[in-house]
């Protein structure tokens, strides 16, 4: 504290203490001589009751300034002594410009991660974190993340069981690989994270950072759920990334609400996908599309946006669109009577491409429709067309 040095404020005023006296020394010589008067003014006094009473002088602003200023600093000084550094028990990040306290903590109280702190007064930290454990964890229990066994029964659906567990429909889709929620096979085994979220298989190039910033999930909350002690990861191996959501198109795609129909109005199927006897050579061959009856002329659309990949004519398919879509996936027209596009054009979903007609290997007019998924495997358009 010897940095710290108070200086007295000079004052006219007599102290009655012996302990203080005000002397002045004239140049001529050493005697003191007292050259204090008293004030005209009068002392200011607090009195108790009607009484005698007490009083005592009222100290000026600038000395309590100084006074309280000095005490302050003692109190930082005193506190500041002795301080250790140690690594904290909780993750600690800073909460964005426009983003609350309680927003941070609810996104992942779902997750059952108690270890989050927050760059919030204490008081008000400790609120926030009860309150987000008691939506979750009512028993004030730290939960740790594991997979659970769940045996789809009759009548169970994809949202049902998600609701039932607290994870979001993507959750269970992602976790399990389910193509088509609409279709779940009863007595089939899925695996139910205890924690909202989404696995994710590690690429070659991957980085935990990135990884991090890709899911807009931080960082540390990745490592505390994974138990990651190190950066090194390696490719094929599957993280979870807790509080993740499932990409919007593959969500919508397995729950048939991505793919439109390729034709407006009432859809009449003529011939369904897979086995099937052909219809000219009469003998059993694979389907890999839907063939839909539409009269010559009847407009086309695409079934989901994306870029004109291939337009062609071939004796199979006669003329046909091949559409290239963001998730990797295709869909192909067939049989053709013209096109509205070319190679390269950008086409909306529901944008008109082309005309129903009756080329190629063909008994009459209809549109044979085709989906590829990103390993070029044919999928069931009926499974995924909403």
């Amino acid at each position: 504290m010897s940095q710290f040095k108070q200086h007295p404020v000079q004052t006219r005023r007599k102290n009655s203490s012996p302990l203080f006296s005000f002397r002045v020394f004239s140049r001529n010589t050493v005697k003191p001589r007292n050259t204090y008067k008293k004030p005209v003014r009068e002392k200011q006094e607090f009195k108790k009751g009607t009484g005698s009473g007490f009083s005592f002088p009222v100290p000026s602003i600038a000395t309590l300034a100084v006074i309280s200023g000095t005490v302050v600093i003692a109190l930082a000084a005193l506190n500041w002594e002795g301080i250790e550094i140690r690594t904290p028990d909780i993750y600690a990040f800073e909460l964005a410009r426009d983003e609350t306290a309680e927003q941070r903590i609810i996104q992942y109280a779902s997750t059952g991660i108690a270890g989050i702190s927050l760059d919030t007064p204490p008081a008000e930290q400790t609120a926030v974190i009860n309150e987000a454990a008691e939506i979750d964890n009512p028993h004030g229990m730290l939960v740790t993340f594991e997979w659970r066994q769940y045996r789809v029964k009759r009548g169970d659906s994809v949202s049902g069981i998600a609701q039932k567990h607290g994870v979001s429909v993507g959750a269970i889709i992602a976790s399990n690989d389910i193509s088509n929620a609409r279709r779940l096979q009863e007595g089939a085994i899925l695996r139910v994270p205890n924690v909202d979220g989404i696995p994710y298989k590690i690429q070659r190039g991957d980085s935990l950072s990135r990884i991090a910033v890709s899911f807009n999930v931080p960082l540390e909350v990745i490592l505390d759920i994974n138990d990651i002690k190190s950066d090194n990861i390696i490719p094929g191996e599957t993280l979870f990334i807790p509080g993740a959501r499932m990409n919007d198109i593959d969500l919508r795609m397995s729950l048939g609400e991505l793919f439109m129909f390729p034709l407006p109005g009432r859809r009449h199927i003529t011939s369904n996908f897979g086995m099937r006897k052909d219809p000219i050579a009469g003998h059993l061959q694979f389907h890999d599309g839907v063939d839909f009856r539409a009269n010559i002329g009847t407009t086309v659309m695409a079934s989901l946006d994306g870029v004109v990949e291939v337009t062609g004519e071939n004796w199979l398919y006669g003329k046909y669109i091949i559409l290239r879509h963001s998730n990797g996936y295709k869909t192909l027209y067939g049989h053709l009577n013209s096109f509205s596009v070319k190679q390269g054009d950008r086409v909306a979903r529901g944008r008109k491409i082309g005309e129903s007609g009756n080329t190629g290997y063909s008994t009459g007019p209809h549109l044979h429709f085709g989906v590829y998924g990103r390993n070029g495997k044919e999928i069931n358009p009926l499974e995924l067309l909403n």
